[in-house]
C-alpha cells in the first residue's frame, strides 16, 4: 500500500504560542463601499480562550465554540452579537496565519460555582445570517429566465440592504460584510455560468433557506464563506463581475460543484487515518421522489401539483435487491412545474446513489492546509474484517478540536452528510413557514 505523505514542513510554529490562535474584533456597518479590515477592529487576543472546536461542513455555516474564565478581562471585552471572533491557524506551507473562520458571538453561557466561572461562547459564520433576514416586501418577486449565479448575487445584496415593508431604510445596521464571488471548482474566478431560472418569491421568504433550495436543484451549485482575511486581491472579479472590496467576506458560488479530483493524497486506515466511523442509513437513501408544489388554488378538488422522478434500481430486481424506497417532499413554495421538476431532480441526484458516511479521525500532524479542500474527492482505503473499501469519496464536513496546548484533532466526513435532529426540525419548520405564507 503506497500512501502520499504530507509535503515537509517548510515554516514551523513560532516559538510561544500554539498552532492556533483566536482574536476579538468590534463589528463593521457600511454600504456599498470598502470596510474596515481586520487590523482596524482588533480588540484583544483571546489567548485564554480553552475548549476550541471549530466545525465545518458543505454547503452550511460554519461554527465555533470555546470556554474562557468569566472572571478574565479578555471575558468582560466580549459583547453578545456586537462582536466577531476571527479564528487563525498557522500554516507550515507558507509560514503565516490563515484565517479559518470569522463570525459574530451568537450565544454565550455562564456556568458559576463557589469555586469557578466559566462562560462558554458560541459563534457562527456570516452564511448563518442569511437564515435570520427575509423578503420583507408585500408584492411577490417574480424572477424570469436570469442567472442563477445573478439570483445567488441579489440574495447575498437585499439581504444587506433591508427596508420595512413601509419602506423605512434600515441599513447600515441591516449591512453584512458578505460579497458574491462566482468560483470553479478549484476557487478559481469565473464568469456568469449562464443557467438561467424561473423563480417567484412572496414575503416572509428567508434568504438563506431560498439560497440552499437554489443551490440544490438539478444543475445547481455549491457554496461556502471565506472570511475577509483570506480573500484574495481581485476573487471574484473576472471580465464582467465586481470586486470583493475590502473589509468583506466571499460568498463564494462554484459551479457546477465545489472541489475537485485528489491524485496527491490517499487516505488510508492504519496509515495517516487511526480513527473510522462508518453509518449507513435508509433515511439516506431514495431511488423515488414526488414533490408536492403549491397548486396554486383554493379549490380542494383541483388537481395536485407534483413531480415524481426515480432510478432504474427502484425495480431492478434482476441486477439487484434493493427495491423501492421513497421519499416524499413537500415544497409548498412551489408553483412553477418545471421549478419543481428541478427541485425533485436534484434531490435524486443526491439521495438516489446508495452511499455510506465516514468520520475520520486523522493522525497527529498528517493534516496540512487545504489538504484537502471542502468538496474534494479523494481515494479511501479500510481494510478491516467486513470492511474492504478502495474507492473514492466526496469531503462534505471537517472539524478540528483544538487542544489547549495548542495541538489539534482533525476529523474529516466524506461521503454524504448524516441526517441530523437538528437538519430534521429545520426542514419541518421550513415545511410549516412555507405553507404559512401560501
Amino acid at each position: 500500500m503506497t500512501v502520499t505523505l504530507p509535503a515537509p514542513l517548510s515554516a514551523a510554529i513560532p516559538d510561544g504560542r500554539g498552532r492556533w490562535r483566536v482574536t476579538l474584533h468590534a463589528r463593521t456597518f457600511g454600504w456599498a463601499a470598502p470596510l474596515p479590515t481586520w487590523q482596524h477592529t482588533v480588540l484583544v487576543e483571546l489567548s485564554e480562550a480553552r475548549g476550541r472546536r471549530l466545525d465545518q461542513q458543505w454547503d452550511q455555516p460554519a461554527q465555533f465554540t470555546f470556554t474562557l474564565d468569566g472572571r478574565s478581562p479578555a471575558c468582560a471585552a466580549i459583547l453578545e452579537l456586537q462582536c466577531d471572533v476571527y479564528v487563525w491557524r498557522w500554516d507550515e506551507a507558507s509560514g503565516a496565519d490563515v484565517c479559518a473562520f470569522r463570525g459574530p458571538i451568537t450565544q454565550s453561557e455562564d456556568q458559576l460555582t463557589e469555586q469557578s466561572h466559566v462562560v462558554t461562547f458560541t459563534a457562527h459564520d456570516y452564511l448563518a445570517m442569511l437564515q435570520r433576514r427575509i423578503i420583507t416586501p408585500a408584492a411577490p418577486w417574480v424572477i424570469s429566465a436570469t442567472s442563477q449565479d445573478v439570483i445567488a448575487r441579489t440574495f447575498v445584496n437585499q439581504s444587506s440592504a433591508v427596508s420595512t415593508a413601509s419602506g423605512t431604510d434600515l441599513r447600515p445596521g441591516s449591512t453584512l460584510p458578505i460579497a458574491t464571488a462566482w468560483v470553479n471548482p478549484d476557487g478559481s474566478p469565473r464568469a456568469d455560468a449562464g443557467v438561467l431560472r424561473d423563480r417567484t418569491y412572496t414575503g416572509g421568504s428567508i434568504y438563506g433557506e431560498l439560497l440552499d433550495q437554489l443551490a440544490k436543484v438539478d444543475g445547481g451549485f455549491d457554496y461556502d464563506i471565506v472570511p475577509e482575511p483570506a480573500v484574495r486581491a481581485g476573487l471574484g472579479a473576472p471580465a464582467g463581475t465586481t470586486p470583493v472590496l475590502a473589509g468583506y467576506d466571499a460568498l463564494r458560488v462554484f459551479y457546477p460543484a465545489q472541489g475537485v479530483t485528489r491524485t496527491d493524497m490517499l487516505l488510508a486506515y492504519g496509515a495517516n487515518v487511526s480513527g473510522v466511523t462508518r453509518s449507513l442509513n435508509s433515511a439516506d437513501y431514495a431511488n423515488y421522489v414526488r414533490s408536492i408544489g403549491n397548486k396554486a388554488s383554493a379549490d380542494p378538488n383541483a388537481a395536485q401539483m407534483f413531480a415524481e422522478v426515480w432510478n432504474t434500481d427502484a425495480n431492478a430486481i434482476g441486477q439487484n435487491n434493493l427495491g423501492l424506497w421513497m421519499m416524499g417532499d413537500n415544497a409548498s413554495d412551489v408553483s412553477v412545474q418545471a421549478t419543481l421538476n428541478q427541485h425533485a431532480q436534484g434531490l435524486l441526484n443526491v439521495y438516489g446513489t446508495l452511499t455510506p458516511n465516514y468520520t475520520l479521525g486523522l493522525r497527529p500532524d498528517t493534516y496540512t492546509w487545504g489538504s484537502p479542500r471542502m468538496g474534494d474527492v479523494v481515494p479511501l482505503r479500510i481494510q478491516s474484517g467486513r470492511l474492504n473499501v478502495n474507492t473514492s469519496v466526496r469531503v462534505v464536513g471537517i472539524s478540528y478540536d483544538i487542544g489547549d496546548d495548542g495541538t489539534e484533532d482533525v476529523a474529516l466526513t466524506v461521503g454524504r452528510p448524516a441526517v441530523s435532529l437538528g437538519k430534521m426540525l429545520t426542514a419541518i419548520g421550513r415545511d410549516v413557514d412555507a405553507l404559512a405564507r401560501r
